[in-house]
């Protein structure tokens, strides 16, 4: 078995993230982690397979700077994390996957992600632009 993990500092196009997921998804067994997709730039989504099945569901809020209720109501480890991970502009948001197989392909399945990332162009569109992005990513996804 392999084992592959996947880190990103920007959003994810949804609709480049739904085109890849059969490269992606190819030989993996078990996967988790969460998302930052550019479509929905509040919530951290969180991404789980087994064999065929695979979830994405909108389990929370990104916390945001100055959300002293957020704060306070999140769990220590949620904020440690948070602080570990806080950029000036992102807060911190990011993207996170470990996917499980056998004899994966890390290089295609880095490939397959790195490229559903938001481009430069994309990026310099901002959050409200990004929001509207096409997102055919449902809750449950058929492999």
């Amino acid at each position: 078995m392999t084992s592959v993990v996947w880190r990103a500092r920007r959003p994810l196009h949804p609709e480049r993230l739904a085109d890849a997921l059969p490269t992606v998804m190819a030989g993996v067994v078990r996967s988790r982690g969460h998302l930052w997709l550019a479509s929905r730039p509040a919530a951290v989504v969180t991404w789980r397979s087994a064999g065929p099945h695979m979830e994405l569901h909108e389990a929370d809020r990104w916390l945001e700077p100055g959300d002293d209720s957020a704060w306070r109501n999140a769990s220590p480890q949620r904020r440690t994390l948070a602080s570990w991970f806080w950029h000036d502009y992102y807060g911190e948001r990011r993207n996170a996957l470990t996917f499980t197989g056998a004899d994966l392909d890390r290089d295609r399945l880095r490939s397959a992600l790195d490229a559903a990332l938001l481009d430069d162009r994309e990026l310099s569109l901002g959050w409200d632009s990004w929001a509207a992005f096409p997102d055919p990513l449902p809750g449950d996804v058929p492999l």
